[in-house]
């Protein structure tokens, strides 16, 4: 029985099929009993084609092409995207309160809590629900 179907990132998709061909692919992948359906490379090809783009940009435009994407992950955010907050995203957070657990709420050295971060993208009600959270 078959199960899965890799679309694969090597074949040039465009070249070889049409717009409305590409856009019914998966369902009919799907009708054909293909229940799992990845793109291998996927987040390769993207990552390193954002990646090329801000060091394109930042070359011709300078902090510019910086700003431009911020603005773009802070209008994301609205969709649920939460990588603007990247010490959130990462952890931080549950370590800092790791850190006071075993040092007895004595640490100095927690990354959050004064942060830019945390003055510039918690605000006062966000960053009590994320403690709460934590």
């Amino acid at each position: 029985k078959m199960l899965a179907y890799n679309c694969s990132p090597s074949f040039n998709w465009k070249r070889n099929l049409d717009d409305a061909t590409i856009g019914r692919f998966q369902r009919e992948l799907g009708a054909m009993g293909y229940k799992f359906q990845f793109i291998t490379l996927a987040g390769f090809h993207s990552l390193n084609y954002s990646m090329f783009e801000l060091a394109h940009g930042y070359a011709r435009d300078n902090m510019t092409a910086f700003v431009a994407l911020q603005e773009k992950e802070f209008a994301a955010a609205e969709k649920g995207f939460t990588a603007v907050k990247h010490q959130r995203e990462v952890g931080t957070g549950y370590f800092d309160q790791i850190t006071q657990v075993v040092t007895a709420g004595k640490a100095s050295t927690t990354a959050l809590h004064g942060s830019t971060e945390d003055e510039q993208f918690f605000g006062e009600e966000a960053l009590s629900q994320a403690k709460k959270a934590a």
